[in-house]
């Protein structure tokens, strides 16, 4: 196994003037790359799109991908007893808290580019903290059926930021492993790298959505709190319901689709969620713990509201909510 670090080298002027490393500078590079679009002829996924039918990777099967399943809980676990996870490699102190110089500049490069292409976000002091269960489509019912214009929000999502990290080229690498079945091991770091985010916005007042899941209600809480510290007066809830095996199914078929894709060259794989870590969160009363959290919660914002996504194939459907919430006359967004 070998873990994939920033090059050492002499600093290089960025054109701000201000001193960058070249990983820095490459990997930023990179990440824009990246984001062109499929069509784009410096594209990969331009690349790729060309092949020949008879080029491209066929999906494994299901018993090959059980068999992948396997190899990867074994791998990453094998990888955190190895002491892999980048809180323990990447931390100069004793309590794995301060992040090595060559790291830091590695966060702000990466908190740049993020803040940058939020630029246009308005500065209005509105917060929505969105949950739900894996594969509960939260993305889905902000954009299409909450009524919340979502480009008028800094998304603030550590899985989001997983992907970041991957594409900066800052997820250990594991054999055997893609880059987002190793994402595990950036945990830590990824949640740092989220507050960090969510402190800046919150300093210049940006309005923001907290993506999670609410598994745990006091994180939830200290979120809250830092928010209505920061002067935001307004403060609003959405959570996305299913069942637990609802969850376990999409989690899994979203991984498994990400993986057939970056067998085929596209992207840096399906993010790995253990059936067991979802089934951890199932809640005799309210289905789920992360249902549970809200439903201790939802008291204390100005609105609330909760979507049922437990049916394949149906849309949507708002089964509770505060009256403003429920005002269809109303958007957050204004």
């Amino acid at each position: 196994m070998a873990i994939a670090d920033a090059k050492r080298g002499s600093a290089d002027p960025g054109i701000d003037g201000t001193e960058r490393r070249p990983d820095a500078v490459a990997s930023g590079l990179k990440w824009r790359l990246d984001q062109l679009p499929p069509g784009h002829p410096s594209s990969q996924r331009y690349l790729d799109a060309a092949r020949p039918e008879s080029d491209r990777v066929r999906p494994l099967t299901d018993a090959e991908h059980a068999r992948h399943v396997a190899d990867v809980k074994v791998r990453l676990a094998d990888a955190r007893g190895a002491g892999l996870a980048t809180e323990l490699q990447h931390t100069v102190d004793p309590d794995h808290e301060i992040w090595s110089s060559t790291r830091r500049v590695q966060h702000d490069q990466l908190l740049g580019d993020r803040y940058a292409a939020a630029s246009g976000v308005p500065c209005e002091r509105r917060a929505i903290l969105a949950g739900g269960l894996p594969g509960g489509g939260k993305t889905t019912v902000l954009r299409e059926y909450s009524g919340i214009d979502v480009e008028q929000y800094l998304v603030i999502n550590p899985d989001a930021i997983k992907e970041d990290m991957a594409r900066y080229g800052l997820i250990p690498v594991v054999d055997g492993l893609t880059p987002m079945e190793s994402a595990d091991l950036v945990h830590e770091e990824s949640s740092h790298i989220a507050k960090r985010l969510a402190r800046r916005a919150q300093a210049d007042g940006k309005n923001v959505i907290w993506d999670f899941t609410l598994a745990k209600a006091d994180s939830a809480a200290q979120r809250m709190e830092s928010l209505r510290a920061d002067g935001y007066a307004q403060v609003g809830a959405v959570f996305v319901d299913i069942v637990i095996d609802a969850s376990v199914r999409r989690a899994q078929a979203r991984y498994r689709h990400g993986h057939d894709l970056y067998r085929a060259g596209v992207g840096y794989g399906g993010r790995f969620v253990g059936e067991e870590i979802i089934r951890a969160q199932a809640n005799e009363t309210w289905g789920s713990l992360n249902r549970a959290n809200f439903e201790r919660l939802k008291h204390r914002f100005d609105y609330w509201s909760i979507y049922d996504n437990s049916i394949d194939g149906r849309a949507p459907v708002l089964t509770a909510g505060s009256i403003r919430a429920r005002d269809t006359t109303w958007s957050p967004s204004r």
